[in-house]
């Protein structure tokens, strides 16, 4: 079983190879891999993900309060509570009906928006949202 946080839920699916550092690269290229197969299961605070980040001090993120608000919204865009299972088809499917809404409240002010914005599965959601 994979463990992950809301908002990791959404963004993993743009997932281009770029991050902090290689071991956090590594790491979710792992758990990516890993969706393929195995249930996921939805997390409050630090996930699979968040144990390879540079931000992580003392199994908190340094932006715990703003990220904890991503998640939440994630989870209700996505129809989802804590210690629900989900499988990584389920998200898929929701990802086009949510992702205008999720694009503008969170991905014009990332930082990661020029690396995210280069895959084909989020142009593709660009061009159906304009």
């Amino acid at each position: 079983m994979i463990y992950l946080r809301g908002h990791h839920l959404i963004c993993l699916h743009f997932f281009t190879g770029e991050g902090y550092n290689k071991e956090f690269v590594e790491n979710l290229y792992t758990v990516i891999d890993r969706t393929k197969d195995e249930i996921i299961l939805v997390v409050e605070g630090a996930d699979e993900i968040c144990k390879k980040c540079p931000y992580l001090i003392n199994i908190i993120c340094k932006d715990e309060k703003e990220i904890a608000e991503m998640d939440r919204t994630a989870l209700e865009l996505l129809k989802l509570k804590t210690n629900n299972t989900v499988s990584w088809d389920y998200l898929k499917e929701k990802l086009p009906e949510i992702f205008t809404h999720w694009y503008k409240l969170y991905c014009i002010p990332c930082i990661y928006l020029n690396v995210c914005s280069k895959t084909s599965l989020f142009k593709s959601f660009r061009k159906g949202s304009s």
